[in-house]
């Protein structure tokens, strides 16, 4: 042992104080730097110099210089950051749609169905007063232009989202590709196996966060390594990496796959986009991954939006499309609704809407609304009476016409029939003597024989009269182009309030009125009905929507709550605390001095050595 091993071990002892002090300082400088972990060095006794009486120390040396990370804690943070975004989104789009469908007095669709039934009842007292009927159609000219404008909302919602699916697919991609290539730095570092890309592993476990919150990716690495001179510090090691997005490797190592938007599934009536994976870069080689993918706020949107397009251009699994078939529904049985009454109002001649896809061989019951029932055609004359009255059965045979069998299980044909409808033997004063049923163009038609006549449908639960708008007061099929006739917008004091064409006859606007408590059949899905009245159907519709808002704000509560716990678990293990840095400063500042206090009595050792004569 001579004297200048003195110096070795001085000199040893200010590079681990010196490697300390520069790892705290930069521990420091980071304290706000997200994502950022905190560093320690390690450090152990140099072998020293075997020899007797004993072991002659030779100073320290410094292993390495680590993060402190669990990487257990951090994958429940990479979790409960998903879900948190994701309920977050699902939150924040939730509250938006259910500011659609206000809940208030002067405003929203349920104050315009109000509106639209006082109108009734109004023109109900004094059927021939022309100004109470102009107000009568603006009520129902607004009701039609807000379920119309609800539904455009919702739809420009779906869109809305559809380019947002398109802007985090983006991120994600450049994310993948940022981790593939900090990957490639980091084997490089390392690939001495002494060196430790710390910073790197910061930056990539940043990126790891940002990346589950988008897609809630699953992150596998390599073998776990404990630093049992670091508390609770677990740390991967070597270079086994991959980002699994619905069981497919985004990243794999420092290789990058990327998904990819297709738009070209959309319909003629939804913007609809698609996410694929890519394997290669060959496009050909891809698979449709958009129903596998359930977390962050990738997993919201299509939570929301849907993930296909179904045979009627429909979104599928769509919490929206669910929101807009139910105010289909909706509109579609107040149409119905209405208008079945309205024909109870005579006309000189009907003409009924055309039925798409429909033919003579058609069933009646195939048809979207028309049920099992019948119906009532009835004849009056120019003075009020009632000429002749028919009925008219649907089974679920009934078809549309048969030309070659007058007798046969056909609605025109029951019509058209030759009967005695008064039971009086006088073939001369019947439905069939007084109009002519025909089914042409897609369809039905009620023309007059005679002068002076006029017919009108009495619906008794086929619902033939309300689909059909053999005699209607609205226009349309749906939310999307409910509407007041354009005659009636023009001219509401047509609107006809009478049931037999008498003066003061005001049985049509008092069974309106009567709509109002009258239980309908609306369609709740596939061929489910339920039987309620136009306001119960939408309060239910306002109800679930407001339902689902508010279990959104209690989950995403619940999310938060979680979250900031795993966060602070994370931030106990690997977050700078100031004054603990502090603390170690002071103490390898110390360290420092009294190594150099070593050296500088070494020195002067040296010198008395040398002064030596």
């Amino acid at each position: 042992m001579g004297l200048f091993d003195g110096l070795h071990i001085g000199y040893s002892g200010l590079n681990a104080s010196q490697a300390g002090i520069t790892t705290t300082s930069h521990n420091i400088s980071n304290a706000n730097t997200d994502g950022y972990s905190r560093q320690r060095i390690n450090q152990h006794a140099s072998v020293p110099l075997h020899s007797i009486p004993g072991d002659v120390g030779r100073g320290v040396t410094v292993d390495s210089i680590n993060r402190v990370h669990n990487e257990f804690v951090f994958k429940r943070y990479l979790s409960s950051g998903a879900k948190l975004e994701k309920d977050t989104f699902t939150k924040e789009t939730l509250t938006e749609i259910s500011s659609y469908f206000p809940d208030l007095e002067d405003k929203g669709i349920g104050s315009d169905l109000k509106a639209f039934f006082k109108g009734w009842s109004d023109v109900a007292l004094n059927p021939s007063d022309s100004s109470q009927k102009v107000i009568l159609a603006e009520s129902a000219k607004a009701l039609s232009r807000d379920i119309q404008d609800t539904k455009a909302r919702l739809g420009d919602l779906q869109s809305r989202l559809d380019d947002q699916l398109g802007v985090a697919v983006d991120e994600v991609n450049r994310i993948g590709k940022e981790i593939a290539t900090i990957n490639k730095e980091i084997n490089k570092v390392e690939s001495d196996n002494r060196s430790h890309a710390n910073d790197l592993r910061d930056r990539r476990d940043s990126l790891e966060l940002r990346l589950s919150k988008l897609v809630g990716a699953n992150v596998y690495k390599g073998r776990l390594h404990s630093h049992s001179d670091i508390d609770r510090a677990q740390t991967d090691q070597g270079s086994d990496y991959n980002i699994n997005i619905a069981g497919r490797n985004l990243v794999d190592g420092g290789s990058f796959h990327p998904i990819k938007i297709d738009s070209s599934g959309a319909s003629a009536t939804a913007k609809f986009s698609a996410i694929y994976y890519v394997a290669n870069d060959n496009s050909n080689d891809r698979v449709d991954i958009t129903s596998q993918i359930h977390g962050g706020k990738i997993g919201a949107i299509l939570a929301l939006k849907g993930d296909g397009i179904d045979q009627n251009g429909h979104a599928t699994n769509s919490k929206i499309q669910r929101y807009i078939d139910q105010l289909d529904n909706f509109a579609k049985g107040l149409i119905e609704g209405v208008n079945s009454i309205y024909a109870q109002s005579p006309q000189t001649s009907l003409q009924s809407r055309r039925f798409e896809g429909m033919n003579e061989a058609t069933k009646l019951t195939t048809i979207d609304g028309i049920h099992t029932g019948d119906f009532d055609v009835v004849v009056y004359g120019k003075d009020g009476s009632e000429l002749a009255r028919r009925t008219i059965k649907i089974d679920e045979d009934t078809v549309v016409e048969d030309p070659n069998d007058p007798y046969a299980n056909a609605i025109i044909n029951q019509i058209n029939a030759n009967k005695d409808d008064n039971s009086d033997n006088d073939g001369t004063n019947d439905v069939d003597d007084y109009y002519k049923a025909t089914f042409g163009d897609r369809a039905f038609s009620f023309k007059p024989l005679v002068d002076g006549v006029s017919i009108a449908i009495e619906d008794h639960g086929s619902n033939f009269a309300g689909v059909s708008a053999i005699n209607r007061f609205f226009e349309g099929e749906s939310a999307s182009d409910i509407d007041l006739t354009y005659d009636l917008k023009e001219h509401p004091e047509n609107i006809r309030a009478n049931a037999a064409p008498v003066e003061g006859n005001n049985e049509v606007a008092n069974k309106m009125v009567a709509f109002e408590f009258t239980p309908i059949a609306f369609k709740v899905s596939g061929d489910r009905y339920t039987s309620q009245t136009a306001g119960g159907f939408y309060r239910d519709i306002t109800a679930g929507i407001a339902s689902d808002a508010a279990q959104a704000i209690r989950t995403e509560d619940a999310s938060k709550v979680l979250n900031s716990t795993i966060e602070q678990q994370q931030q106990s293990v690997s977050g700078v605390d100031m004054d603990e840095e502090l603390v170690m400063l002071m103490k390898y500042q110390t360290a420092y001095q009294a190594n150099a206090k070593v050296i500088s009595a070494v020195d002067k050792m040296v010198d008395t050595l040398l002064g030596i004569r």
